[in-house]
């Protein structure tokens, strides 16, 4: 894969909070304003942290995958108190189920304020095996990235 030449772009971080300006383990209470990019601790009202920022990355992953705006709900689970959240549309089948499934499920349902960096390398070794263990996959991606380039360019 040619991820040193081509890949997504993230703006727009006119509401990010740069935690290293603030003492370790430093949770925030409040909601950001914004409409559908409100993470589960905000909604109920609970301390966060960097649940904000894995929230949007749900967010995104969920726009591109669905081309809609994501939208949550509680479901019997797991998690804390018997529930966990979920997205609200089911993936397709023929998407790798259990690889979209743990990603939201980890980024939507943190245990506590404190960084699980073991999970987000957990999530990243996962989806690093699904593409570079699948050729096909790897050349559709590529082909995909170029029609976005070009795209880009052209407008």
């Amino acid at each position: 894969m040619k991820s040193a030449f081509q890949g997504l772009c993230l703006v727009d971080w006119g509401r990010g909070i740069d935690l290293k300006l603030f003492p370790t383990g430093a949770e925030f209470h409040g909601d950001s304003g914004t409409s559908g990019f409100s993470c589960v601790e905000m909604q109920e009202e609970r301390h966060w942290a960097y649940q904000v920022d894995t929230y949007g990355l749900c967010v995104i992953a969920h726009m591109m995958l669905h081309g809609t705006g994501m939208s949550i709900e509680k479901a019997p689970g797991s998690g804390r108190g018997g529930y966990e959240y979920k997205p609200k549309l089911p993936f397709k089948r023929y998407w790798n189920v259990d690889m979209w499934k743990n990603f939201f499920s980890t980024l939507l349902n943190a245990p506590s304020c404190g960084s699980d960096v073991s999970a987000l390398r957990s999530l990243r070794a996962s989806f690093r095996e699904q593409l570079c263990g699948n050729r096909q996959l790897i050349g559709k991606l590529n082909q995909q990235l170029r029609k976005q380039k070009a795209a880009l360019w052209s407008s």
